[in-house]
C-alpha cells in the first residue's frame, strides 16, 4: 500500500515573551520554498505529479483540500485550518479551494523545470504510471 496523505500538525512550537517559533516539518528533501496569499475562493492544484513531492501549510485561513490517488483509485477531502499542513504524494491529483482569505507555505522536493515539468492534468494517459 502506498503512502496517504493526511493533516499534519506543526512538529514543535515555542511560544515565550521572545515570539513564536514553528517548525512546519521535519522531513523531506524540499529544494523549493514558496509563501503565498490567495483570496477567498480561489483555488490551485488540480494536477498530479509522478515525481514531485510537495508539503502544503496554511499559515492562516481555512482551505478545503481535494485528493484523488490515481494509481490506487482513493477520494479524500480535508478541511485545513490555520496552523495545518498536508502532504501531495505521487500520482495524488490534488486540488485547495480557499474558503477564506488565506497566507500559505508550499514546499516542493523538485525545482520547477520547464522542460521537464512533472504536472499532468486528471485524466492525463501518463495516469497508470
Amino acid at each position: 500500500m502506498m503512502e496517504k496523505s493526511r493533516i499534519l500538525k506543526p512538529t514543535f512550537i515555542r511560544n515565550d515573551d521572545r515570539g513564536l517559533f514553528v517548525e512546519i516539518t521535519h522531513e523531506g528533501p524540499w529544494e523549493t520554498v514558496i509563501h503565498g496569499s490567495m483570496q477567498k475562493g480561489a483555488s490551485m492544484g488540480n494536477h498530479y505529479h509522478r515525481e514531485c513531492r510537495a508539503f502544503f501549510y496554511l499559515v492562516s485561513g481555512k482551505a478545503e483540500i481535494s485528493i484523488r490517488n490515481i494509481v490506487e483509485k482513493t477520494e479524500d477531502v480535508y478541511s485545513l485550518g490555520s496552523g495545518e499542513g498536508i502532504k501531495f504524494l505521487p500520482y495524488e491529483c490534488h486540488e485547495v479551494r480557499y474558503c477564506e482569505d488565506s497566507d500559505f507555505v508550499f514546499l516542493k522536493s523538485y525545482r520547477y523545470d520547464p522542460d521537464n515539468p512533472d504536472i499532468y492534468p486528471p485524466g492525463d494517459s501518463h495516469e497508470s504510471g
